[in-house]
């Protein structure tokens, strides 16, 4: 089902600044709607959807949103972190699971409250078309799903009530248009200057290349002929785009033909990579190239590169959306700081309710809370 509203890939998860526990950050998680699970990763006993968990610059958080929150952050540790839940007492963070997981809750709620707060100071409101449209999408969800009650079913297995499902639709439309206002809708209104710095802080660099894998679409390893043909067919690639005229043409036109790593395609500028993420062998032979100049067979324990150092710059595409650099550094960069600033200035009081929290018993390992 698709619902409109709560993309819930606006922040990176991490702890939250001023709550039990520290402040370093995990794995960003970038994802759609969040379906949360079927059983409870906390004890209910006690909490409904009036228990106030805690207030942020004294507006409420109640259980459902703050439910909500902690089963998102579950299962997408799960999925990044497989094997590493084998005791909610386990650390993270220099903290138990049981901690950050918390921590983490609490500063999704208070960034949601920020973009409110900021929102409001500057004017900012759902429009009579907006309201229209949301409940328009309401209704078209009821009539696909046959009743309401059978529409409240899934809204709640997804988000646990209709209205934390309400309220993170509304905070989406009104990031967007805070964005809007800040940055431009398409970051226009982010400065080459605040781009360059961006790079240079993430230590951006850029290439396009061409992978042949040393395994197959299997994972086992390819044969010695098979190999010495991917030598050659390299070989051949790089006597052929010395000779040549049109030596991108020629490069992308082999790389889609040839490539194992089909992903980057979808970067007709190049890709974006940061330190240690490419591998050392890539790396240290990127490092090499002056702009624009090509590589010659990388060796790496995975297969076997050529590479081909692009520019950086301002517009260039840095996804399959073909969203480019510059509203990258304005919503990922600037908008992001700015939402973390705003929330770091909020004054959080937890009640009792919140330090009452615990993760079950893992039922599928056994092992004790």
């Amino acid at each position: 089902m698709a619902f409109s509203g709560c993309s819930g890939n606006r922040y990176a998860i991490t702890s939250q600044p001023g709550s039990p526990g520290n402040t370093e950050t995990i794995k960003s998680v970038e994802t759609d709607n969040v379906k949360s699970v079927n059983e409870p990763s906390y004890e209910e006993d006690g909490l409904s959807a009036d228990t106030l968990i805690l207030t942020v610059d004294s507006n409420p958080v109640y259980w459902p949103e703050f439910h909500f929150w902690l089963n998102y952050i579950e299962k997408y540790y799960r999925n990044y972190h497989p094997e590493a839940i084998t005791s909610w007492n386990a650390e993270q963070n220099g903290m138990s699971l049981n901690d950050f997981f918390l921590s983490c809750a609490v500063g999704y709620a208070c960034k949601d409250r920020a973009i409110e707060a900021k929102s409001k100071e500057l004017g900012i409101e759902l429009s009579v078309r907006d309201l229209a449209e949301i409940e328009n999408k309401r209704k078209s969800d009821i009539q696909i799903y046959g009743s309401v009650s059978e529409y409240l079913h899934i809204v709640s297995s997804m988000y646990v009530s209709e209205e934390v499902f309400e309220y993170l639709t509304k905070i989406d439309y009104l990031g967007n248009y805070l964005f809007e206002r800040l940055y431009g809708a398409k970051g226009e209104k982010c400065t080459d200057e605040e781009i360059s710095a961006y790079v240079r802080k993430q230590g951006f660099m850029c290439s396009k290349y061409i992978f042949l894998s040393n395994t197959d679409s299997d994972g086992k390893e390819l044969s010695e002929e098979k190999l010495a043909e991917n030598q050659k067919l390299l070989e051949d690639f790089l006597s052929r785009l010395q000779a040549s005229d049109d030596r991108m043409t020629l490069f992308d036109a082999t790389m889609k033909e040839y490539g194992n790593d089909m992903e980057i395609s979808n970067y007709p500028d190049g890709r974006l990579f940061v330190p240690g993420s490419m591998g050392e062998e890539f790396e240290s032979a990127f490092l090499k190239l002056k702009e624009t100049e090509c590589s010659g067979i990388v060796k790496a324990s995975a297969g076997c590169y050529v590479i081909l150092r692009m520019p950086i710059f301002p517009d260039m595409a840095v996804d399959s959306s073909g969203n480019t650099l510059r509203y990258s550094t304005a919503y990922d960069y600037m908008f992001r700081n700015q939402i973390e600033a705003l929330t770091e200035k909020m004054e959080i009081k937890y009640e009792d309710a919140y330090y009452k929290l615990k993760l079950r018993k893992l039922s599928e390992k056994g092992e004790e809370k």
